[in-house]
């Protein structure tokens, strides 16, 4: 199955009753800092604090009668399966979420807040999606991919097709990349509609198998690590349908970020945007702060990708960053 423009856009009218569009917000601080126009997308807006709720809704919505009697099982970092819960609750199905021992406390209460049974399996994303997939045969529920399926990819896109209405002009849109789910429905949107704009994908610096794998040639393993943006790292599993070969074809530049950079992003947006924003989230902003003179492009957007985070850690970060970095504080 090819995905095409039109899917996207029947995911936009689809999604419509449980996904607003989130708006496109320029970036007094960061334009300051790289003198040229710089637009923060806002996808922390959404019900679920996330991106991921676009590509849930599109796959459960699409669900027959007898799919969703069934109940859905998924594997996740966090946001994608509390998409998957959110939606699963608003449409009266049961929701099994795998998680890694690596997901943080805070994520695995929101998912149970919204009634989903969660399962924790596994030290990496492998482990869990096994975990999943096993469950799912067992119990006849049907398996949700966080990323290598048309219709969450669809989902994602969704994104895409605002910007392309929302952002004149844009030269280079930074992109976070994982299992590509997010990049591949972007990239669908911008390089048929505004294909012109420069795409940047943004992964983390240990454990990135889009990354790695495209750099390669072909899928390749990696070590999953505990992260400050733990949506970004981890595996890709081996029958990747869709991503892999979308992100190759359509993605400009790779590029990775450090943890310590995802940090002191953090503490810039919160400080100047006035956002609590996850570790993942704040992947673009890093790369434009380490990288501020040499981002090509004279009209610049990120994504604000979820704010899936406690408090009291994205607190602990601010405090920790802005001891020791004064342009975080404000002062550069």
């Amino acid at each position: 199955m090819t995905i095409e423009l039109d899917d996207l856009y029947r995911a936009r009218e689809r999604i419509a009753p449980y996904v607003r569009p989130t708006p496109l917000r320029r970036s007094k601080a960061l334009g300051d800092l790289l003198h040229r126009p710089v637009w923060l997308k806002m996808e922390t807006m959404h019900d679920t604090g996330a991106f991921k709720i676009r590509g849930a809704a599109n796959k459960l919505m699409s669900l027959s009668e007898a799919e969703r009697r069934r109940g859905v099982i998924t594997v996740s970092s966090g946001n994608h399966g509390k998409a998957v819960a959110y939606m699963a609750e608003r449409l009266g199905m049961r929701a099994v979420v795998c998680l890694t021992r690596l997901v943080p406390p805070e994520k695995v209460e929101g998912l149970r807040a919204y009634g989903a049974d969660v399962v924790i399996h596994g030290d990496n994303q492998d482990e869990a999606d096994a975990k999943a997939r096993q469950l799912a045969v067992r119990d006849g529920l049907i398996f949700v991919s966080p990323f290598d399926d048309a219709l969450v990819i669809a989902g994602q896109g969704t994104i895409g097709l605002e910007l392309a209405e929302q952002c004149e002009p844009l030269e280079t849109l930074l992109v976070q990349l994982s299992g590509g789910g997010l990049m591949s429905g972007i990239a669908l949107a911008m390089k048929a509609l505004r294909p012109e704009v420069r795409l940047v994908a943004v992964s983390s610096a240990h454990g990135a198998a889009m990354h790695e794998s495209v750099r390669a040639g072909h899928i390749v393993q990696v070590d999953e690590k505990p992260s400050i943006a733990d949506a970004l790292p981890g595996p890709i599993p081996p029958d990747n349908a869709y991503t892999f070969d979308i992100c190759r074809r359509l993605v400009d530049d790779f590029v990775q970020v450090p943890d310590q950079a995802v940090e002191e992003a953090m503490a810039f947006i919160l400080r100047h945007e006035k956002c609590v924003v996850e570790g993942g989230a704040a992947a673009g902003v890093a790369h434009l702060l380490a990288h501020a003179d040499s981002v090509p492009g004279k009209a610049l957007a990120a994504i604000l990708t979820g704010n899936s985070i406690a408090i009291d850690r994205a607190l602990d970060v601010y405090r920790q960053v802005t001891r020791h970095h004064t342009y975080a504080a404000g002062t550069r």
